[in-house]
């Protein structure tokens, strides 16, 4: 697709289904013709997007400015526990049908997973789940421990993915806090990243991979520096910044 950067190479074949609490409707936020960066309003209970790239081509639904609203609003509803919210969010998988189901052969189009990595580069946690009712319970977890992410950036990478042409793949920075993350997770920023991807017709994250590693010492800014242009006077934490 003309225009659009691919980020994370490989198939997107697996799946998460995050929540729909914003509209994702078209997006006519565009940088100014004076090479300026357009600012726009969201939702009472979102943060400011700063959207510094796009592309018309991208499927309805699809472009920066509502995808980052819409990850906005699954941060949110995680932060907050609301479970009415995460329900409505993901695991409804739009792709092929599956082959004849083998525990060998078979490979779920929908997940949700976390990973965290110590000094060794050895998984030290993980979670990863492709059934709701066990994501919604991990949440619940998590909310109680105390857990918050906000979002730094986002941005999208390919579309056609699992051959529909309204699946869109994207990739993000997060800081995530819990009480019981080890201190060294993340670094001082507590840095988590990693990629997903949506469809746009029904308004689901149907992937999301997140990764938190020990001994990271860059900065949020740092982190996310390569997934988008940093705006004007942007800094980390008062606005999502969203492009393709």
């Amino acid at each position: 697709m003309s225009g659009l950067r691919t980020k994370i190479a490989g198939a997107w074949v697996s799946v998460v289904v995050l929540l729909s609490l914003a509209a994702c409707g078209g997006d006519s936020a565009l940088p100014r013709p004076d090479g300026g960066v357009e600012r726009g309003p969201v939702a009472a209970h979102t943060r400011e997007v700063i959207v510094t790239s796009d592309d018309p081509k991208l499927p309805g639904g699809c472009r920066p400015r509502p995808v980052a609203e819409l990850l906005i609003g699954f941060v949110d509803a995680f932060n907050h526990g609301r479970r009415g919210a995460l329900s409505r969010s993901f695991f409804v998988s739009e792709g092929p049908s599956p082959p004849e189901f083998s525990p060998v052969t078979y490979e779920p189009w929908s997940w949700y997973s976390s990973t965290q990595t110590g000094d060794d580069g050895r998984v030290t946690r993980h979670f990863t789940t492709s059934d709701q009712a066990e994501l919604l319970r991990y949440f619940a977890r998590r909310h109680r421990q105390g857990e918050t992410m906000q979002l730094i950036k986002v941005s999208l990478t390919q579309t056609g993915l699992l051959e529909t042409e309204s699946n869109v793949g994207f990739v993000y920075v997060v800081t995530r806090k819990a009480p019981d993350l080890d201190p060294e997770l993340g670094g001082p920023a507590r840095i988590a990243y990693g990629k997903g991807s949506l469809n746009c017709e029904n308004l689901r994250i149907f992937t999301w991979s997140m990764n938190m590693k020990a001994q990271e010492d860059r900065t949020e800014r740092e982190a996310a520096a390569w997934l988008c242009e940093d705006p004007p006077g942007w800094r980390p934490g008062e606005a999502v910044v969203a492009c393709t």
